[in-house]
């Protein structure tokens, strides 16, 4: 099947694998288990470092075991050592203040190699269920988004950011380019988790220019890990020389299309639900 180039796009040289520091899903509907999926889909080697191991189900999260920082920056170093090094960096669900602390070090020698790095700040699961401590958000803002090159939060997630800093000013692009303050250089704050018949996501950039990337809701009910699916995406466009703009339009362009074909397996919508035989 010839595949839409605007989506794929595979060069003649081996890409440089992308490294997900994520979350294990016990149901296999979001986290590292869908990031896998989509570097799958997208034909991009990969590298791993597992932040936690989280038992989730059709109510949502049951329980979340964070993995030993030590083993966690272990994963991290080897897989920046290995041949042929590391293109892109994906960050998801961190679960606990001390993970993401322990990436303060290993982040900053990652930016050091001009490797771009995307953080989707994870905090509660499509179904609602709490996924991250209550310090996790603050551990996110100091520790982490001083060496990422793009975050991508949802409306939620956003507001948990930037009700950090007190600010005085409700309006949004003033709280993105507070959070844009703490030294990350792009911020994409996404509209899949909305009522509104449209959805619409805005990437905001160093120097105040800002794009809207509108598209139709497809569905009333909306599929678990696609949030998980559109930061992999991105990074795996980073990693390929795209420019950031360009990286989150592709991604935007691969998710609606899993979200097209996405369908209900027992009480979920799936983005991967596996094909009839």
């Amino acid at each position: 099947m010839k595949q839409d180039s605007t989506l794929y796009t595979r060069h003649s040289t081996l890409d440089k694998p992308v490294l997900l520091i994520s979350a294990s899903d016990s149901s296999g509907a979001a986290g590292m288990q869908v990031d896998l999926r989509v570097l799958g889909d997208l034909g991009a080697p990969v590298r791993c470092a597992v932040t936690a191991v989280t038992v989730q189900g059709d109510g949502g999260a049951k329980n979340i075991n964070p993995v030993d920082p030590e083993i966690l920056v272990d994963s991290i170093n080897t897989a920046l050592s290995d041949a042929p090094g590391i293109g892109a960096v994906k960050v998801g669900l961190l679960g606990d203040g001390p993970t993401a602390e322990a990436l303060e070090d290993p982040l900053s020698v990652i930016k050091a190699l001009n490797i771009p790095i995307v953080v989707d700040p994870v905090m509660r699961s499509t179904p609602g269920s709490p996924l991250s401590t209550a310090g996790t958000a603050s551990a996110i803002l100091e520790k982490v988004l001083p060496w990422t090159t793009l975050v991508t939060p949802n409306r939620y997630e956003f507001e948990a950011l930037s009700s950090l800093i007190h600010t005085g000013d409700s309006e949004q692009t003033s709280q993105v380019l507070r959070i844009m303050g703490k030294g990350v250089r792009g911020v994409l704050v996404t509209g899949g988790d909305t009522k509104e018949e449209m959805c619409t996501d805005i990437l905001y950039e160093a120097g105040g220019a800002s794009t809207e990337f509108r598209h139709p809701r497809i569905g009333m009910r909306a599929p678990r890990g696609t949030g998980c699916a559109l930061s992999t995406a991105i990074a795996v466009h980073l990693a390929r020389g795209f420019a950031v703009k360009e990286s989150v339009e592709r991604a935007i362009g691969y998710v609606t299309g899993l979200i097209e074909r996405a369908a209900v397996v027992g009480d979920q919508l799936l983005l991967f639900p596996g094909k009839k035989p």
